[in-house]
């Protein structure tokens, strides 16, 4: 495999799963929280920080009041947690394709010129998100449907804050994938063949 593969998916689609077929079948490395754990070690920012910024950092009101509120330091913070995420992604590339989860790495390895795979799992089965929601993260399965809501909310802000791509736009990737319809296998599969 000569390019590293980035999955950016809708919340419970199975996208992480399904990267981690691939590592297992490729021997690729495998960046998604870790990204997160090896930026804590390289910057001031604690595990717990990284943590909340997240994703659901972007998404949160406390963002909000740190663009509003005139802190220019608050409001530096997204831009150098991003910086030092986008760091830890472009050298990982750079030593050997690897498989990224989200985290807008497919930009960040456009702009350090690294080749990649960009992929998009998304899925039109509800009721599995759903209950992916609730096996995998512990979502109370009453509210679940509003927290993928949610989740996907954050995604899509997360992204459109950093690049200029629009998440889950097909024209954005080079490959979408539906896992409502097809298995992680067979979306793994597909992916690998088109790499």
């Amino acid at each position: 495999m000569n390019l590293s593969i980035v999955i950016n998916r809708e919340y419970a689609s199975g996208g992480r799963e399904i990267g981690r077929l691939i590592c297992e079948q490729t021997g690729m490395e495998f960046y998604d929280s870790r990204i997160l754990k090896e930026t804590a070690l390289r910057q001031e920012y604690s595990e717990e920080m990284l943590a909340s910024f997240d994703e659901q950092f972007v998404g949160g009101g406390f963002f909000d009041f740190a663009l509003v509120g005139g802190d220019p330091e608050l409001a530096a913070l997204p831009y150098r947690i991003h910086g030092a995420i986008a760091q830890v992604v472009a050298e990982a590339a750079s030593k050997a394709p690897a498989v990224f989860i989200g985290r807008c790495a497919d930009q960040i390895l456009i702009d350090a010129k690294l080749p990649l795979r960009n992929v998009f799992i998304y899925s039109t089965d509800m009721a599995a998100r759903i209950d992916r929601a609730v096996r995998v993260d512990g979502v109370q399965p009453t509210h679940a449907e509003g927290y993928i809501a949610k989740m996907d909310r954050a995604r899509r802000r997360y992204q459109q804050f950093f690049t200029e791509s629009r998440f889950g736009d097909v024209e954005s990737y080079d490959l979408c994938l539906n896992s409502g319809k097809l298995s992680y296998e067979a979306c793994a599969q597909a992916i690998l063949a088109c790499s």
